[in-house]
């Protein structure tokens, strides 16, 4: 198989799997969607790991060296678009975080905790002990 076919196909499995996942994203799940780069990209990265190690290649070609440079270059890209899906994911909860962490703290204040948890000496126990 020459590079222009495999860079064709992956293309076309890249496409369908972004869209599976638009799709999906449409329907069921709407954070899914941030994730169709990740996703794609992962999906060119197992084409080319499957390409490279299964499929052979003309003595003296060149396709096995394009095809390693296309591999190392997907799994870059796709680290990259996983970093940032990651970073999206952790300010989003941040912003949430910090909305329960001061409404926790609002609600949590010194007078509430003196009146949940007010500690009374048992006197009849003491008395017992004592005696």
């Amino acid at each position: 198989m020459s590079f222009k076919i495999g860079i064709l196909i992956c293309l076309i499995i890249m496409i369908f799997i972004a869209g599976i996942t638009y799709y999906l994203g449409r329907k069921f799940a709407y954070s899914l969607i941030k994730y169709i780069p990740v996703f794609s990209f992962i999906s060119g990265v197992i084409f080319y790991y499957i390409k490279l190690n299964f499929i052979s290649y003309k003595p003296n070609s060149f396709d096995g060296i394009y095809d390693m440079i296309a591999f190392i270059i997907l799994i870059v890209v796709g680290s990259i678009a996983l970093l940032e899906t990651v970073i999206i994911d952790i300010v989003k909860n941040s912003e949430l975080f910090g909305k329960g962490y001061t409404a926790l703290r609002k609600a949590i204040t010194s007078e509430n905790i003196k009146k949940k948890f007010k500690f009374k000496m048992p006197s009849g126990i003491l008395k017992k002990i004592r005696s």
